[in-house]
């Protein structure tokens, strides 16, 4: 009886020690949040790219996110690069809980104009980023504490990643997000898409995402990850691209301030309130030939 005493009491002197390192200076354990989203890596980056922005805010107040990606996301090492690992664990989808909250950007969002008081399309695609990241920080209850919820995030990591570029990537006249888009976004002709690619790199410096030819330049060639596609927006020209994936990390405050001009091919209607003047819709493959700087 008294050898039992003795384990029980070591057991519980165990557990007392593993408690005193996890609270280790009387820190609480971390608050968690856990979000999914069940689309595409430009929807997956909408949501990381701005978690990774905040991340400091998210340390400071003891907030850890646990996020989970979906099916369609065969290259997990583009969405690592998003995470911070003292604010965020990564994980699929076939690990996520019942009570984790979906995070997509087409979900409704606040709209006092409107009779039930939602809205689930704003045309200014950066309008509505601003209203949607707001309401992220309001499941974390982090909506009062100033945080920009722009679009255009300031994202000096960039900075970094584009001084160790090839000089080929960098100063370009023209980004192009060429690839085939996977959601239905443009009516895609490759014929007409690598033509208008030859084109402008006949007559100015180009990269694009998806391989043209031998002759012009790519980020896919070469290995690159959407992070870097991100960090050459920021000293190029213009860009011209299909709203998929690789565009997202191009909403950054950097390219905002040193884009001249934005082609948008999207075969929808929408706009954007914080460059205006800068951009030009382009709805068919028949239009690509009205692109030139």
């Amino acid at each position: 009886m008294k050898s039992r005493k003795i384990q029980r009491r070591s057991k519980r002197s165990k557990r007392s020690k593993r408690s005193r390192i996890r609270h280790k200076g009387g820190q609480a354990p971390p608050t968690v949040y856990k979000f999914f989203n069940i689309f595409h890596y430009g929807d997956q980056l909408f949501n990381l790219k701005f978690f990774y922005d905040i991340s400091d805010v998210l340390k400071a107040n003891n907030i850890i996110i646990n996020y989970y990606y979906s099916p369609y996301i065969t290259n997990v090492g583009e969405l690592e690069r998003y995470v911070n690992k003292d604010t965020m664990k990564l994980d699929s989808m076939d690990h996520k809980p019942p009570d984790a909250i979906q995070l997509w950007m087409g979900e409704s969002v606040p709209d006092p104009t409107q009779p039930d008081g939602k809205r689930a399309y704003v045309p200014a695609i950066d309008t509505y980023f601003k209203i949607f990241y707001q309401e992220i920080l309001k499941k974390m209850n982090l909506d009062q504490k100033g945080i920009d919820t722009s679009l255009f995030q300031k994202e000096d990591y960039l900075n970094d990643i584009y001084n160790k570029l090839d000089p080929k990537f960098k100063d370009l006249d023209v980004l192009i997000i060429n690839g085939q888009p996977q959601s239905g976004q443009f009516a895609y002709d490759a014929g007409k898409m690598d033509a208008m690619c030859t084109r402008l790199a006949s007559k100015y410096k180009v990269a694009t995402t998806s391989p043209v030819n031998d002759s012009i330049v790519c980020t896919m060639k070469d290995g690159l990850k959407l992070q870097d596609i991100g960090a050459i927006s920021t000293h190029a020209k213009y860009i011209v691209g299909i709203l998929t994936g690789p565009f997202t990390p191009c909403f950054n405050k950097q390219a905002k301030e040193y884009v001249q001009k934005w082609y948008i091919l999207y075969n929808g209607d929408i706009s954007f309130d914080e460059i205006p003047g800068k951009t030009k819709m382009i709805k068919t493959s028949d239009n690509l030939g009205e692109i030139d700087l």
